[in-house]
């Protein structure tokens, strides 16, 4: 399947732009790999044409929650400069775990999924 959404130079510029400037280091750019499929499958639901132009950014592996929430907090100008910025993805996500369809998901998948919902709802 393929997705050829324009990507946004500029924008990653300022997204870099914003991240130093919060602190953040070693903000990297990555020009040649294409979009994650995290990223086009829900946009190909929402914008067919692959008519907006993307900028996608990555959650840091070995970095906790307070990390990527002040990366969320230092992008937030870009909500008032008519930038949508959206998360996608599953809670638990380890592809070599997923077995033929119809495969109950693993325990601690379950688990965790669980938490996670009550820990939401329940502030």
């Amino acid at each position: 399947m393929k997705y050829p959404a324009p990507g946004a130079p500029e924008l990653a510029m300022r997204v870099k732009e914003l991240l130093e400037g919060a602190g953040f280091k070693k903000v990297e750019e990555e020009r040649s790999r294409g979009l994650d499929h995290g990223a086009w499958v829900p946009l190909m639901l929402m914008y067919p044409d692959a008519d907006i132009p993307v900028c996608q950014l990555s959650v840091q592996l070995h970095k906790d929650g307070q990390y990527h929430y002040n990366m969320g907090k230092a992008l937030s100008p870009l909500r008032e400069e008519g930038v949508l910025i959206m998360a996608s993805g599953s809670a638990t996500h380890n592809l070599r775990t997923l077995g033929p369809g119809g495969t109950p998901p693993p325990k601690w998948a379950i688990d965790f999924d669980t938490w996670l919902k009550d820990s939401l709802l329940n502030g």
